[in-house]
């Protein structure tokens, strides 16, 4: 893990060594830290996880990994799905909490992590979000009494994802009924430092001649489409 950590830390950018190293010492200071990392496919994400996580588990310490689902969980170094996970509930609710119990394995193993990463996080309902603060409120209580009135116990979390993807899927539901659902609807989106990743490291740091500005055109396009600076709306539906 420290051979790889270093490997992986002589090709930082310097947008990824900032937030690196932010995310860093918000875990190692062990104070808590909401972080949501911004960026669109390709810039360098999955990339920020694997130099975190080898990181802090070459000095023996515990990272959580998850994901929205299962083929992002397949990219992360030890991901797995968030509802396995974190035992957060198929159908969450208002009112409902994650099935952890205090001096549980899954419960012990939550108090010693120092860092918490979730991928594709804007795709989940925002009520994932408030099980996972609910209970972990309830476990870590005991632990630091100090921490009771900050956001998830005062355990340092970053998620991350892109907006412009999935939304949660909300059956037969109204645009209203979407937007409430959404991550930034969350009671404690307050509480996050928004980190962005704006540059495509995927075509920068790949050789691949005269392909290469064909794809910088695909992925210029689909950004675009992305961020609705091409495409019209015929008959109220937006159509490209």
């Amino acid at each position: 893990m420290l051979e790889k950590h270093q490997q992986l830390l002589i090709i930082l950018t310097a947008k990824q060594k900032s937030v690196y190293e932010k995310i860093i010492v918000a875990a190692d200071e062990a104070k808590g830290g909401l972080f949501f990392l911004y960026g669109y496919g390709g810039s360098g994400k999955t990339f920020i996880w694997k130099i975190l996580s080898s990181s802090i588990r070459s000095r023996g310490d515990i990272v959580l990994i998850v994901a929205s689902s299962g083929i992002a969980s397949l990219l992360l170094p030890g991901g797995r799905i968030v509802h396995s996970t974190l035992a957060i509930p198929l159908n969450s609710t208002e009112d409902s909490t994650c099935n952890i119990k205090q001096g549980s394995p899954l419960g012990k193993l939550i108090v010693k992590a120092t860092l918490i990463i979730w991928d594709e996080a804007p795709m989940i309902h925002r009520y994932c979000f408030e099980d996972l603060d609910q209970t972990l409120r309830d476990i870590l209580r005991f632990k630091d009494a100090s921490s009771l009135d900050r956001p998830f116990e005062g355990k340092t979390i970053i998620l991350g994802g892109d907006f412009r993807q999935n939304f949660p899927v909300i059956t037969k539901g109204t645009q209203q009924d979407i937007v409430n659902a959404t991550l930034n609807s969350l009671y404690l989106w307050l509480h996050y430092e928004i980190l962005k990743l704006t540059r495509n490291v995927r075509f920068h740091g790949n050789q691949l001649g005269t392909h290469l500005d064909e794809l910088k055109k695909i992925s210029d396009w689909i950004l675009a489409i992305g961020n609705r600076r091409i495409g019209g709306s015929v008959d109220g539906i937006e159509k490209v």
